[in-house]
């Protein structure tokens, strides 16, 4: 029985030892910041006009390290959406809304 507490208290302590360390080592750092816009390019899969969003399939957007993928976005306003179907092929903007990414620009490709 005491074997097993003097073991299992060894284990906290290296456990916790190994935890602090990554901690320790980054001290003094300083993190980017999230860029305030990114642009990217994909597919309108979807436009709610309703709720001011707009679903697209998007290639991957270096800036923000995000892989491909399908997105629903808000849009700054609803002009933006004016004259995009589903389907085209857009070149859009992103902004950082309080942390959320949002469409401000969207632009139509031939």
């Amino acid at each position: 029985m005491k074997k097993t507490l003097i073991i299992g208290a060894l284990a906290a302590v290296f456990a916790s030892a190994g935890l602090a360390a990554p901690a320790i080592a980054h001290q003094g750092e300083t993190h980017a910041q999230a860029p305030q816009t990114a642009e990217g390019e994909g597919v309108v899969r979807s436009i709610d006009a309703r709720a001011n969003t707009v679903t697209i399939a998007h290639g991957p957007i270096a800036a923000l390290g995000w892989p491909a993928m399908t997105m629903a976005f808000r849009v700054h306003s609803p002009e933006i959406l004016n004259g995009v179907a589903v389907g085209a092929r857009v070149h859009f903007e992103l902004m950082n809304d309080n942390g959320q990414p949002m469409v401000s620009e969207l632009h139509v490709l031939q």
